[in-house]
C-alpha cells in the first residue's frame, strides 16, 4: 500500500500493523519476549510502551467532538503529509530526548494490576483491547474531521487528528520492527 491518508486507508494500516504486533508477540517464547538487550528495552517493554501511547489516543478519540474542540482548540495548520509527521516526529524525538534522556511513556511506567502471573497473555490482551477500541474509536468519525480537531501529543504538540494517526502508525509500525529485532 502506498502511504496511507484517508480514514478508510489509515484503518487499514493501522489495523495491519496492530494485527502484526499481535502475531508476533504470541509467536514469541517467554524468554525472547521477556529479553533486554545492550539496554534496549524488551519485546514486552516495547509492547508496554505502544500501550501506554495507544490507550489515551484511542480515549481522545472516544471523546465527543465538542468535547475535543472545547479542550484542544481547532488547529492553527492544515496537516502535514505523512512523510512530513515522521520526519517532524524524528527530528523532535533527537530534540526532546537527547542522550538517553528518560521517555514518559517508558516500559517502567507501566502498572500490572495485582495477581497478573502471565504478563506476556496480560499484555497482549491489553494490547489488543487498545488496538480495536482505537479502530472502533476512529471509525465514527467523519473524513474532514480528521483535519478539523487537534489532540496534544507530550513531545510533539498539538496535532490534527490526522497527524496524530500518521504518527500512531509510524510509531507502531517503527515499535513493531522494534520488537522483531529484539526478540531475534
Amino acid at each position: 500500500m502506498t502511504t496511507p491518508h484517508s480514514k478508510a486507508e489509515l484503518i487499514e494500516v493501522l489495523d495491519e500493523v496492530g494485527q502484526g504486533i499481535t502475531g508476533t508477540v504470541q509467536a514469541l517464547s517467554p524468554q525472547a519476549f521477556e529479553r533486554e538487550s545492550d539496554g534496549e528495552w524488551s519485546a514486552a517493554g516495547y509492547l508496554q510502551h505502544l500501550i501506554l501511547s495507544v490507550k489515551p489516543l484511542a480515549k481522545a478519540l472516544a471523546l465527543p467532538a465538542e468535547q475535543v474542540q472545547s479542550l484542544f482548540g481547532q488547529p492553527d495548520h492544515p496537516s502535514r503529509d505523512y512523510a512530513a509527521l515522521a520526519t517532524f516526529y524524528k527530528a523532535r524525538v533527537n530534540q526532546v530526548f537527547p542522550n538517553g534522556a528518560p521517555n514518559p511513556i517508558a516500559p517502567n511506567t507501566y502498572r500490572f494490576p495485582d495477581g497478573i502471573t502471565d504478563k506476556k497473555a496480560y499484555l497482549v490482551q491489553t494490547w489488543q483491547e487498545a488496538h480495536q477500541r482505537l479502530l472502533q474509536a476512529l471509525a465514527r468519525w467523519e473524513e474532514a474531521d480528521l483535519d478539523a480537531y487537534q489532540l496534544p501529543h507530550p513531545a510533539m504538540g498539538l496535532m490534527t487528528l490526522r497527524e496524530m494517526l500518521f504518527f500512531t502508525h509510524f510509531h507502531n509500525a517503527l515499535h513493531w520492527d522494534d520488537i522483531q529485532r529484539v526478540s531475534g
